[in-house]
């Protein structure tokens, strides 16, 4: 139906040079019914489309550093991590905001200079989302290194973090 939708409109906006009220009626009703199907979904469909995330490479002239915010009016979290190893994008994920230390994580890779590579990385989770925040960030380094396994251990009174080949 959704589909119908656009190319009615679509076919309607080509026959005339400007927007009638019969566009604008039946891209309302479009919408109406898009909005419906979207709140028939299970709510986990619509979690897993509400968030925005991204990574990119090093970025020239800022210092390391990442900083979590509550965005205005209660509208969501963000984290925005800057120039970060891979390593440490990953302690910062499974100490849930907390950066593990260096000494709580133990490597055990086949090429360990791979985690050294500096990445930059932001994250948006909306409000209703925020209890899944650490989570939804996890998913999305295993999503972008995919060549990893993480798991947490404790030892003795630490919590450790163990990356190891997701391959064996």
């Amino acid at each position: 139906m959704a589909m119908l939708c656009q190319k009615i409109i679509l076919i309607k906006m080509t026959r005339s040079k400007k927007p009638t009220r019969l566009n604008f009626v039946m891209a309302t009703i479009c919408l109406n019914f898009s909005y419906c199907q979207m709140k028939e979904k299970s709510p986990i469909e619509n979690q897993l489309q509400l968030y925005q995330y991204g990574f990119s490479g090093f970025k020239s002239g800022y210092k390391p550093g990442f900083r979590i915010k509550k965005e205005i009016a209660n509208r969501g979290n963000t984290i925005t991590i800057c120039n970060y190893t891979i390593e440490q994008l990953f302690a910062i994920a499974y100490g849930a905001g907390t950066l593990i230390s260096k000494e709580q994580i133990v490597i055990d890779v086949a090429e360990p200079k791979k985690l050294q590579q500096i990445r930059c990385y932001k994250l948006f989770v909306p409000q209703q989302q925020t209890d899944n925040f650490y989570s939804i960030m996890q998913q999305n380094l295993h999503l972008e290194f995919p060549e990893y396994m993480i798991a947490l251990e404790k030892r003795g009174n630490e919590k450790c973090m163990i990356i190891t080949n997701a391959n064996g």
